[in-house]
């Protein structure tokens, strides 16, 4: 079990460190979508979590990583709540 976690936090750094070198790279109109999307994505994790649907943790991470990569970041998110 400590190497699911061990790979996992290197997965999420790696990934972390993907969508950083990625968004500092994106000209400014690619930073509002960034940040719309990131919105869109919080909202989506709250309705999941208000309707009982699957309890999400609502934080900027979770919503950008939602925002950032879409409906498989939420599949990332889930699956992250579900092994944690």
């Amino acid at each position: 079990m400590e190497y699911l976690e061990t790979a996992l936090i290197f997965i999420a750094a790696a990934a972390i460190t993907g969508i950083t070198v990625w968004v500092t790279r994106l000209k400014t109109r690619g930073v509002m979508r960034v940040i719309i999307n990131s919105l869109a994505g919080g909202a989506i994790i709250a309705c999941l979590s208000a309707f009982n649907i699957i309890v999400l943790p609502l934080n900027i991470f979770n919503a950008l990583l939602v925002g950032v990569l879409g409906v498989p970041g939420a599949g990332v998110v889930i699956a992250a709540a579900m092994l944690l």
